[in-house]
């Protein structure tokens, strides 16, 4: 059964923001605030990671969630939505370059973002970052005020990146993205997948950022 990390007992600037730690490939989904909740991303929602049961542990029910933010539109972190939309009816925000690949299943309920955009779901507002690479439609989230960002597949702890060599992966865009993102100041980095960064986030981004500027297949 998926495990549950209160970030809160490690970081005060988390408090209220949970981490559930998928089963086998599985997205991290973090669940940030209580009432009024943000969940960033969902999981592959299978019968291994079924999503309610980690909710519910955490206090948070269909009515309590009014946004679910998808970094990107792979099956690992996007499959739980429906799960979700069983018993909740929040926004989903996804980049609109992605949307195509989930918006049969979602309806009205799909609020398609680009870079700029302001997600005012939980405990404070975050600021989209468009970060192609991964995925043409990849996005990081950026909360200024926090000095956190919420990475996605595109940069992992350790001086990690995403894989770009799927059907819209681009080895150009993630260079770029990721020397974007290392002008951020980041202090928290909670990636779509590992463990969560809880200083100097900025250090694993910039590292991350010259892994890939200088690789030569």
């Amino acid at each position: 059964m998926p495990r549950i990390v209160d970030l809160g007992d490690s970081s005060e600037r988390l408090r209220d923001v949970s981490l559930i730690i998928g089963e086998g490939l599985c997205s991290n989904i973090y669940v940030l605030g209580r009432r009024g909740a943000l969940i960033v991303d969902t999981g592959v929602g299978n019968s291994l990671n079924p999503v309610w049961p980690q909710l519910h542990r955490l206090g948070v029910r269909g009515e309590d969630i009014v946004g679910v933010a998808l970094t990107h539109a792979h099956h690992d972190h996007v499959g739980g939505v429906l799960r979700i939309l069983e018993r909740a009816t929040p926004r989903v925000y996804i980049h609109r370059l992605d949307a195509t690949y989930i918006a049969s299943s979602l309806g009205p309920l799909l609020y398609k973002v680009d870079d700029g955009d302001i997600i005012e779901a939980g405990p404070w507002p975050l600021r989209v970052i468009w970060t192609p690479g991964h995925t043409r439609g990849s996005i990081c989230l950026y909360s200024e005020e926090m000095r956190l960002l919420l990475s996605g597949d595109t940069v992992f702890p350790g001086g990690h990146y995403g894989r770009y060599d799927g059907e819209t992966g681009s080895r150009e865009d993630i260079v770029n993205s990721l020397r974007r993102l290392a002008s951020l100041d980041v202090e928290v980095m909670l990636p779509g997948h590992g463990t969560p960064v809880l200083e100097e986030g900025w250090r694993h981004i910039r590292q991350a950022y010259l892994k890939a500027s200088n690789y030569s297949p």
